[in-house]
């Protein structure tokens, strides 16, 4: 019997110190002061890593904060530093989207476009982050209050643009060199269609790409046509020059 007691009193005492701790344990969490002053540090020593442990914390267990926004925006700053840009994006563009009147909205749309861009990969490879980066360029752009980074964001859609350019004539090339011209007829007339209104001087390189595909076609004419407008508009271009050399059987890929 007095064995069977002691163990009854173990047991509880037992029960007693695990709840015990549990609550110790739960009264030692670290309060929103002393998460923000460890952030704040951190940031500070440039350690991010571990200032986004601490901001991360702070988001989760603060939600209801008048003031959270501006932690979620110091989270973004940090992911981008350290090159985690899918989450830097995440992150500004919900600033920007949710908190639109707030002075740093432009900021955060332009860090967004820049998290975005950053992501881009190859001319040879998916060029669905360069699409979505021309996108957020365009918003930015066409929002009437957003001016302090315009020239930076037209530089990006250009580049982006060119990408794409880049792209379409890499897929072009590869056609042309199976030997599939219709395919690469239609990614020219794509190329012209979407692109040579907004870049003129993409004109010179259009021509020699058709002279490819007409000398490909045995279209000598089309070829000889094509090379007097790049001699009359363009003397000085090498895609001028180099259309020369397809009478005499010299290609190049570009």
């Amino acid at each position: 019997m007095e064995t069977k007691a002691l163990q009854t009193i173990i047991l509880v005492g037992t029960v007693l110190l695990v709840s015990g701790c549990a609550k110790q344990k739960k009264q030692e969490a670290p309060t929103f002061d002393e998460l923000r002053t460890k952030a704040l540090a951190f940031v500070k020593q440039k350690k991010h890593d571990l200032a986004a442990e601490y901001l991360e914390k702070i988001i989760v267990q603060n939600p209801d904060r008048t003031d959270i926004a501006k932690y979620k925006l110091l989270l973004a700053e940090v992911y981008f530093k350290e090159g985690k840009y899918p989450s830097a994006y995440e992150l500004y563009d919900h600033y920007s989207s949710f908190y639109p009147s707030d002075k740093r909205a432009e900021y955060a749309k332009y860090q967004s476009i820049l998290s975005k861009f950053y992501q881009t990969l190859r001319t040879d490879c998916d060029q669905t982050q360069t699409e979505e980066t021309i996108k957020l360029c365009k918003e930015y752009l066409e929002y009437p209050s957003f001016n302090a980074y315009s020239n930076d964001v037209k530089d990006i859609h250009k580049t982006c643009e060119s990408k794409l350019i880049d792209k379409e004539l890499y897929v072009f090339n590869f056609y042309l060199r199976k030997g599939e011209l219709d395919a690469a007829k239609k990614r020219l007339t794509h190329v012209k269609t979407m692109y040579l209104t907004s870049n003129p001087a993409l004109e010179a390189r259009l021509l020699y790409l058709e002279s490819q595909l007409a000398q490909k076609q045995h279209n000598i004419a089309l070829v000889k046509e094509n090379m007097n407008v790049l001699a009359t508009k363009f003397p000085q271009s090498q895609f001028t020059h180099m259309a020369q050399a397809l009478l005499h059987k010299q290609t190049f890929s570009f």
